[in-house]
């Protein structure tokens, strides 16, 4: 059911949202992974001399580094984002859910309360505050990979009363 709407009742609209999938290659990866260890390496260091913390011996202050490195590198990285997104469009509100491992986050803004609509190339933002606030505090993300992009586009645009420049 991913990229399809769901009717709930006649005033309230569900949309899933699919999940982008990221992908590195082998060489990415490497790289990733060369890069890391000498920061992880530096960061162990500088930890130890900050907490006056005794130095071993170089092969054994690799290994944490060369672990921790390998790890991140080359374990999948589907746990970075959302495995579940769910954009819920109502008579007079919009809402987001996004749902990682265990935790939902939900974001919802009434109609009246919407303070400004933006669009960039990666879809449209709808903030019910001043922009540092709502970067902290939330806002309700319209991602233009989902199929109903336009429909819920020009919804959105309309209610928060401003015109933008189509893309």
């Amino acid at each position: 059911m991913r990229g399809m709407m769901c009717v709930m009742n006649a005033d309230v609209r569900q949309y899933e949202i699919p999940g982008r999938a990221i992908k590195l290659g082998f060489g990415k990866r490497c790289l990733l992974f060369i890069a890391l260890v000498p920061i992880l390496l530096g960061l162990r260091w500088i930890l130890e001399a900050a907490f006056h913390w005794r130095h071993t011996g170089l092969i054994e202050e690799l290994i944490t580094p060369v672990v921790v490195g390998a790890v991140f590198a080359f374990r999948p990285l589907n746990w970075l984002g959302p495995q579940e997104t769910t954009l819920i469009l109502g008579e007079d509100f919009v809402e987001a859910r996004a749902k990682y491992n265990w935790l939902t986050f939900k974001k919802s803004i009434r109609r009246e309360n919407i303070r400004s609509v933006s669009e960039n190339k990666w879809g449209l933002t709808v903030m019910d505050r001043g922009e540092f606030a709502a970067r902290m505090l939330g806002f309700v993300f319209v991602p233009a990979r989902l199929p109903e992009y336009e429909e819920v586009r020009a919804i959105l645009v309309q209610w928060g009363g401003q015109r933008l420049p189509s893309s």
